[in-house]
């Protein structure tokens, strides 16, 4: 029998139970329409595999032979992190049947059961901040990459001039309907960032036969977090990790895709990363493909990668637009008001995009912040809390101590490393000797 036959079966003979109408319809809709474990695995790796790799080599060449180590151990540790918010998800369902019908904002709802409504309000901060800055970066790095692909047809246009273009190019887009309802784009996505890595990859290695050998510098506290900040960045996809799975039909299953897709991302990720580390060396870029040789490779790279940074600004950023039109009750039919709050969104992103032109530093930023705290913070808090609370009404959870230990440690490399990267970023925005001048600056 199908899913959706054997559930819909199920619902029948369970009609006069505890069940509301609500979550019956939606446990239907979700048998025959829900994501599959591919298809999450797919949402996944489309949401987190892009702008990341491209910082990633320089990122190591900041932190020095330790982010060789740190990599790997970051990769684990990010997508471990991710299993166990997935289950804080099925242990709030269990519990609470009110959860089990369509919740908006699955993640904050996390932290309101588990810590209350504090913790709700700091996550749903946290994570309107982090893809409000990652779609920012976004935009930054898609000019940067079209400056690249026209620089020598148009000398004179700047990428300051370019990230103008690019908002003002997706701002229309931004109007219409919702892109986490097609399907093509999380395909797209991956598609596009996979073809871009194998394209940069094959020119690295054509550029390594043509390179002296590379230097190695070690460099300080302010650089070392610099770089700490932009690996956490490039494996933070938890802010949407729950949403993701709260539209799967079967939700027990998350954690086989988030596993599925840190593989996928590390297979994409660690050819780039080192192969930049080593060829380049501190002569590396903030973005890897402004320093590749010039090839059809590398043209046909970044034009995969241009476009997948405007699909997935778009996905990035529905949500922001989609809670900003909540609070101020617009109609989610479309309407003026929506295109006027977008706007404003917009604009709000290119203030910022033109008062810290340089990507890096906003990626490292909400690397060591926000994406810290949603990655490698709350999760395993939230998940002990949850298990750590007691009932008569349900089935109680055990933690051992030495997964307990683990977890802590999660929760302050999150903490003391976040905080570090935070300060580093900062400084290096605001102050010192590498401070970041705005585009409109004289």
């Amino acid at each position: 029998m199908s899913g959706y036959g054997a559930i819909k079966n199920e619902l029948e003979i369970d009609e006069e139970s505890s069940i509301s109408k609500a979550e019956r319809l939606r446990k239907i809709s979700l048998a025959k329409n829900g994501l599959t474990v591919v298809g999450t695995f797919i949402f996944i790796v489309g949401e987190m595999a892009g702008c990341g790799v491209l910082a990633l080599p320089k990122a190591l060449v900041n932190t020095g032979w330790v982010g060789l180590i740190l990599l790997p151990i970051l990769a684990f540790n990010a997508a471990y992190s991710g299993v166990k918010l997935g289950k804080c998800w099925e242990i709030v369902e269990e519990r609470y049947p009110e959860y089990r019908a369509h919740v908006r904002n699955p993640y904050p709802a996390i932290a309101n059961v588990a810590m209350g409504p504090l913790a709700s309000s700091i996550v749903t901060t946290a994570i309107r901040i982090t893809l409000f800055g990652a779609g920012t970066v976004n935009l930054l790095l898609a000019a940067q990459i079209f400056q690249e692909i026209f620089g020598d047809f148009l000398p004179t246009i700047t990428s300051c001039t370019y990230f103008l273009f690019m908002a003002a190019f997706v701002t229309p887009l931004m109007w219409f309907g919702s892109p986490k309802h097609f399907s093509f784009v999380g395909i797209g996505a991956v598609v596009t960032t996979s073809g871009a890595c194998i394209l940069f990859f094959t020119q690295m290695i054509s550029d390594a036969t043509d390179l002296k050998r590379v230097q190695h510098t070690q460099f300080g506290f302010e650089e070392f977090f610099l770089g700490f900040g932009a690996l956490l960045f490039a494996f933070g996809g938890a802010s949407t990790f729950p949403t993701i799975q709260n539209d799967m039909k079967d939700k027990s299953k998350f954690g086989i895709s988030v596993v599925c897709a840190f593989i996928a991302i590390i297979i994409l990720y660690f050819p780039i990363a080192i192969g930049g580390y080593l060829i380049f060396g501190d002569q590396v870029a903030d973005n890897i493909a402004v320093s590749l040789g010039k090839s059809l490779y590398v043209e046909v790279g970044n034009i995969l990668m241009g476009i997948h940074l405007i699909f997935a600004f778009l996905i990035l950023i529905n949500p922001v637009c989609q809670d900003m039109e909540q609070a101020f009750d617009i109609p989610k039919k479309f309407n003026w008001r929506r295109c006027v709050t977008r706007t404003v969104i917009i604009l709000g992103l290119i203030f910022v995009g033109e008062t810290i032109p340089k990507f890096s530093k906003i990626l490292s930023l909400i690397g060591g912040s926000t994406i810290a705290m949603l990655t490698f913070i709350f999760p395993p808090y939230l998940y002990m809390k949850l298990c750590d609370q007691k009932s008569d009404e349900w089935e109680n959870r055990f933690i051992s101590t030495h997964e307990r230990v683990y977890l802590w440690e999660l929760i302050m490399v999150g903490i003391v490393g976040g905080l570090a990267a935070t300060y580093s970023a900062l400084i290096s925005i605001f102050g010192g000797s590498s401070l970041v001048k705005p585009c409109y600056s004289v």
